[in-house]
């Protein structure tokens, strides 16, 4: 009797007759490339690169141990100055008195998920007018008059799974009744959550 291996990910495994193809695991480098062997520095955050992963600061990494040390870009430093995202919140309706508490408590959710992972950011917290109504409120027949002077707010966040909790948290905050709906592009790794209060 031959002993059963159990096949690798990405490998054909074969039951009975029929071949079952696993698919390959979705690696870190698929998004950021391979690893590097020198410590690298990023010139604007200070994120330290090494053991294949991003940290906080230098002082993790043991001193007996000597690489080569460069200075280049974080990928999330990368993505703020190439004006790209991940993840995208827009609050609609939103009243008066909840903006600047919105606003905090982003900017503080913010900087606990930078603490945790450096790659974790919110990139922008803006308000911006609207300019046309959505396609839903289009069909309720509102006119231009109404929508004048109506404004959204919009985050911006490094990574996807950081905007869909920043959404949670909102909404655990702010009464568990929003409305949110939460859309994936399959062309891009991007995740557009929608609230509406």
């Amino acid at each position: 009797m031959k002993p059963y291996i159990q096949p690798q990910k990405g490998e054909s495994q074969s039951k009975g007759k029929f071949q079952v193809r696993l698919p390959k695991a979705k690696k870190e480098e698929a998004e950021f490339g391979p690893g590097k062997t020198a410590v690298l520095i990023c010139k604007t955050c200070q994120a330290v690169y090494f053991y294949k992963n991003w940290h906080r600061r230098l002082g993790e990494f043991p001193r007996e141990k000597s690489k080569d040390v460069k200075f280049t870009l974080c990928p999330a430093c990368q993505m703020v100055r190439d004006r790209k995202f991940e993840g995208e919140i827009i609050l609609e309706n939103v009243p008066g008195k909840f903006k600047e508490s919105i606003k905090r408590l982003a900017v503080n959710f913010g900087k606990r998920a930078t603490a945790a992972d450096p790659m974790d950011r919110v990139i922008s917290i803006k308000e911006e007018k609207i300019k046309r109504a959505p396609a839903s409120e289009k069909r309720g027949a509102l006119s231009r008059k109404e929508i004048e002077g109506k404004t959204r707010m919009r985050i911006l966040t490094t990574e996807n799974q950081l905007a869909k909790r920043l959404a949670k948290k909102i909404n655990d905050v702010y009464g568990r009744k929003l409305e949110i709906k939460i859309t994936h592009s399959l062309k891009e790794d991007t995740s557009r959550v929608k609230i509406r209060f």
